[in-house]
């Protein structure tokens, strides 16, 4: 059932933000703040990861329209980034 409104790979892209952030937030989080950084950052490497996608080529695990690979590793990336440069 799709909800109405809400493209499916959008709904994916922010479902898997949420959940990167949030582990990213159990791993390396302090505070309530750390949470909201890492899912918000999390989101702009998602954006980045589609972004990215068609011109890497890469295709591997891709789900539709959504890049999962490419936006995966382009989190990962910058919430590491960001969680370093606040230190």
């Amino acid at each position: 059932m799709q909800l109405p409104g809400i493209p499916p790979a959008l709904a994916l892209s922010l479902l898997l933000s949420v959940i990167y952030g949030a582990l990213f937030h159990l791993w390396r989080g302090r505070t309530w703040g750390d949470l909201l950084a890492s899912i918000l950052v999390a989101m702009l490497g998602m954006v980045l990861g589609q972004v990215l996608g068609p011109y890497l080529g890469l295709g591997i695990g891709r789900i539709g329209q959504v890049y999962v690979l490419e936006g995966t590793i382009v989190a990962w990336v910058l919430m590491l980034a960001a969680s370093l440069l606040r230190r």
